[in-house]
């Protein structure tokens, strides 16, 4: 089975049981936590991902730990990722549980790409704009990348909306190319 399929099962039924239990807020910021943990750790992720170790001795460790930390439904969530074997998935699964989670809040994640950063009231007008237009609660990452020249670049929810001067410039060309021949 493919990994994406599985890391949507895995994410869903995390998603699912900590809505029934309502205590999703709470394993949202788990999921992050332990994820922050794992990319700020080499010894850890090393543990935790490395089939060198054995499953109880990751068992024991996560239990000792992670037991106060973390409510018992995510320990028993990273219980079965190692039982199954499927805890190389886990950020693959953190990032279908934000979508799941996204989706829950009537919010959409989008980046704009521009050639010099959107000062606050760009990007919040922006926001309305992309609210008002989709119907749901926008985040905007502001990534900067001075190639394009001017305008911007939006994606959202894998589409690409290209409106950099870059851009208008590269079909001017290939249109003046055209009339010329």
């Amino acid at each position: 089975m493919k990994a994406t399929v599985l890391a949507k099962r895995y994410a869903k039924a995390l998603f699912e049981l900590a809505e029934e239990k309502n205590i999703l807020e709470t394993v949202a910021g788990e999921v992050h936590s332990f994820q922050k943990m794992l990319s700020e750790s080499e010894e850890l992720q090393h543990f935790f991902l490395s089939p060198e170790f054995g499953r109880e001795g990751k068992v024991r460790l996560i239990e000792k730990n992670f037991q106060d930390q973390f409510s018992g439904l995510f320990i028993n969530f990273l219980f079965i990722l190692l039982k199954k074997r499927r805890q190389n998935l886990y950020n693959e699964i953190v990032a279908e549980f934000d979508q799941m989670y996204d989706r829950h809040h009537n919010r959409i994640r989008a980046s704009a790409i521009t050639a010099m950063p959107l000062g606050k009231d760009e990007l919040e007008g922006l926001k309305k704009t992309l609210s008002a237009q989709y119907r749901a609660n926008f985040e905007i990452e502001n990534a900067v990348t001075p190639e394009i020249l001017g305008g911007l670049i939006l994606k959202i929810d894998g589409k690409v909306i290209d409106a950099s001067l870059l851009n208008q410039l590269k079909k001017l060309k290939e249109n003046l190319m055209i009339e010329r021949n």
